[in-house]
């Protein structure tokens, strides 16, 4: 007499759903590495567009306090800007550090680690940037013929390295622009602004 259940085939069937077979564990992992994979990527991507709108807000911030600084005199001088705009609390917070271990902040820093320099230039003032990743570069770079751009108004011209462009770049000929005088994915940019 055979006991419903315990024939052999009723084994045999228990047995093969017993575990997970080597097609199954290794479609496993590949999902699961895909899946974290695919979160660091996303991970770094928006690390990268959180600096990329950090540096937006920190030039806007740094023309901004530029001006006000300078408006009731006729020009922006002919000397470095950081200091007194380090001084004067002027200089947003997140970008400034202790370049000698000092205890003093006395240095513009921006996400990606590259320094900040800001120098008067008579009646127009500079913005350098050194480091600048060059995607980060073809998003910021962009401004049209009336000094209008991404990173803020009153830009006269954009030099990267060597080249400079005073008519405007478009978002087509950003990365054009930004590949130019590159080093090792980075570039330097300094934006001259009117008044």
């Amino acid at each position: 007499m055979m006991v419903k259940g315990f024939g052999f085939k009723a084994l045999h069937k228990k047995q093969s759903e017993k575990g997970a077979t080597l097609i199954e564990a290794a479609l496993f992992t590949v999902l699961a590495l895909g899946t974290i994979i695919g979160g660091i990527v996303f991970f770094q991507q928006a690390s990268i567009s959180a600096k990329t709108n950090e540096m937006v807000r920190t030039m806007a911030s740094l023309q901004t306090q530029v001006r006000a600084l300078f408006q009731t005199q006729a020009t922006f001088g002919t000397t470095g800007i950081n200091s007194l705009l380090i001084a004067s609390n002027a200089a947003p917070s997140n970008i400034l550090e202790d370049s000698d271990n000092d205890g003093t902040m006395d240095a513009l820093v921006h996400g990606f680690g590259g320094s900040i320099t800001v120098t008067g230039a008579t009646r127009q003032f500079t913005i350098a940037m050194a480091d600048v990743p060059v995607g980060v570069c073809t998003r910021i770079i962009p401004f049209d013929e009336s000094g209008n751009g991404t990173i803020g108004s009153g830009i006269a011209s954009v030099t990267d390295g060597t080249a400079t462009d005073t008519d405007g770049i478009t978002s087509g000929s950003a990365e054009s622009f930004c590949t130019t005088n590159a080093s090792s994915g980075e570039v330097s940019l300094t934006w001259t602004f009117d008044r």
